[in-house]
């Protein structure tokens, strides 16, 4: 019944008049607004809402990363809005991406876009922060009996449904969290704020003062203003570490050399935490000494990526304190050392400032090289490293340092160093210039800023290898099926589904309808080449082994093969034949229907 129903609603034309579609509310959630047009329509089940708008019957169903919404938008005709604007704007992308680069928030949006959102919150990395993943829908009594009276709907607002918010910004009350779509209890079912629903807060906070209470208000307050702040657009890293480390530095918990003193810190950092730890959400923060030595050692040092925002929010909090003190902290240390370039060639005789955070040993070497007009081997002795170390170390904190090559004279040296800023592989490289793959690794992080130009290169290089070829394949095969496409070059389409799923999904071709064609002609050919590819996926079998048997090896042992491929739809046994022969589906009871 579903399947007949699907099937009709995906082949009808203009499903809704403008009286039929309910309008944005303020700050509201893609998952809320489907939910009232669920309880507006009157429908039974939840998967007739999710065929109607979705096209699939469990299609966007997701309350915080929903997908299909490429479809969604297809299917209301774009009346609310386009589908960048709904991922950033009325989804958890919302949140996440103030602390995203530019094209890993292309990737997400792709994805949303997609007909599955499968592996994305392994690919954000929340399934390993220790935070929760699974993003509790969440509601103010207030705010539901305020937007029952005045719009006539109780619904999800976003605002509340970020990480780490747990006091309504604007009532000042707790948050409730509702039992539904959490932890896959009913993850299907499309649900709007009920009192009936909503689980008790931990006995442990009823007891806290108003005192104690005030941090949860300050973290929601804060990451509320943070997400809405329009400047900067996104956080970037570098500067927020800047910041970290400049006001650690007034407050008198560096060493010397800018190094941390990190048992202080911790000792502060746990004081800080240890009531938001009473909520499951925060239980990732340390609850001792060594649990918060442990973090910060790492949290606290060079940025890096797949951190959940939670954590940098907490520490902003602790250091910064509310939004409007860390906007006029942020602007001061953005203006003072700019995001761009920072590696470029102007600043390379520049002494790092003291607030890039790097190791306190690091900040040592310098210190002895420029100011005390040591040698980079004296400078390694004295610390007691290796001079290679201290080479790269140097490279690393910017410091340019004289060198003695033997066998790598000036000339040569900027030869190389220009080729692998084109991305030169090591192993060409160390040919061409009759050295060791070691020394052209050693050249790679001994000059400044190198081995981030090198990274690039290649990066940019292997996308544009992958794109010509999947561009060429959807190009010549362009009714061929995506899972086909992909046995031909499963390599390029791997290296863009992580590496560049925007464009990926932007250049995959449209899913078209097969048309059968019943000519005696095309059923004779369809039995004929389907018997070569079952014989010769036997005769594959035995001689590769534990191989894996792919594509190219049946249309290399079978020229007629490729030559079909286009073609597959008027060639269903065939298709099958290789579906099986690929492991794609296992071979089930045979059909016996087949012509005799």
């Amino acid at each position: 019944m579903l399947e007949r129903e699907s099937n009709h609603l995906n082949t009808t034309q203009d499903l809704f008049d403008g009286v039929a579609l309910l309008s944005w509310l303020p700050d509201e959630i893609l998952f809320s607004l489907v939910s009232r047009h669920h309880r507006f329509w009157g429908h039974r089940l939840a998967k007739h809402t999710n065929v109607l708008l979705f096209g699939r019957p469990l299609g966007g169903s997701q309350h915080d990363f929903p997908s299909c919404i490429d479809e969604f938008v297809k299917r209301t005709d774009q009346c609310h809005g386009t589908a960048i604007e709904i991922c950033t704007e009325h989804t958890l992308l919302n949140y996440y991406r103030k602390f995203m680069d530019a094209s890993e928030e292309d990737n997400v949006v792709a994805t949303l876009r997609s007909p599955t959102v499968a592996n994305l919150k392994f690919r954000l990395g929340l399934l390993t922060s220790r935070f929760r993943a699974h993003h509790p829908l969440k509601a103010c009594t207030v705010c539901m009996a305020s937007d029952l009276e005045t719009r006539g709907w109780a619904y999800w607002h976003l605002q509340h449904q970020y990480p780490g918010v747990w006091v309504c910004p604007t009532h000042g009350i707790a948050l409730q969290e509702s039992d539904i779509k959490a932890s896959g209890v009913e993850r299907f079912l499309w649900h709007l704020p009920d009192k009936a629903n909503f689980r008790l807060w931990p006995s442990a906070l009823h007891e806290i003062d108003r005192t104690s209470f005030g941090i949860f208000s300050r973290i929601s307050n804060l990451t509320v203003s943070l997400v809405r702040c329009q400047s900067p657009y996104r956080i970037n890293l570098t500067q927020l570490h800047r910041l970290y480390h400049a006001e650690l530095d007034r407050r008198n918990l560096l060493t010397a050399h800018g190094g941390f003193r990190l048992a202080e810190i911790a000792a502060e950092f746990v004081n800080h935490v240890q009531t938001l730890r009473l909520l499951p959400e925060f239980s990732a923060l340390p609850a001792t000494n060594d649990e918060a030595y442990s973090q910060l050692s790492r949290y606290l040092r060079a940025p890096r990526t797949g951190t959940h925002p939670l954590r940098h929010i907490v520490l902003i909090d602790w250091l910064l304190g509310d939004s409007e003190n860390f906007q006029k902290q942020y602007a001061q240390t953005l203006s003072s050392f700019p995001t761009t370039n920072l590696f470029a060639p102007s600043t390379l005789n520049h002494t790092p400032h003291p607030a890039i955070v790097q190791d306190s040993r690091k900040l040592e070497l310098v210190k002895i090289i420029q100011d005390d007009g040591k040698s980079v081997r004296a400078a390694a002795v004295e610390i007691g490293i290796d001079t290679a170390t201290a080479m790269v170390w140097a490279a690393q904190m910017g410091v340019a340092v004289a060198r003695r090559p033997k066998k790598l004279k000036y000339e040569r040296r900027q030869a190389l160093v220009a080729q692998l800023r084109q991305g030169m592989d090591k192993l060409n490289a160390a040919k061409d210039f009759q050295i060791s793959v070691v020394t052209v690794t050693q050249v790679l992080r001994t000059e400044i800023g190198l081995h981030e130009q090198w990274q690039r290169a290649r990066h940019q290089a292997a996308q544009n290898d992958a794109r010509e070829s999947w561009a060429a394949l959807t190009t010549e095969y362009a009714n061929l099926g995506v899972k086909l496409l992909r046995g031909l070059n499963p390599a390029a389409y791997a290296w863009l589904y992580r590496n560049d799923r925007a464009w990926l999904s932007e250049h995959t071709p449209p899913r078209i309808a097969p048309q059968r064609n019943r000519n005696a002609l095309w059923d004779n050919r369809d039995l004929h080449l389907s018997d070569e590819v079952e014989q010769v996926t036997l005769t594959l079998r035995s001689t590769l082994g534990k191989q894996k048997l792919m594509l190219w090896h049946l249309y290399q042992a079978i020229p007629e093969l490729k030559a079909k491929l286009s073609a597959l739809d008027r060639l269903p046994l065939t298709a099958r034949a290789i579906d099986i022969a690929l492991q794609r589906r296992a071979p089930t009871k045979m059909q016996t229907d087949l012509p005799l």
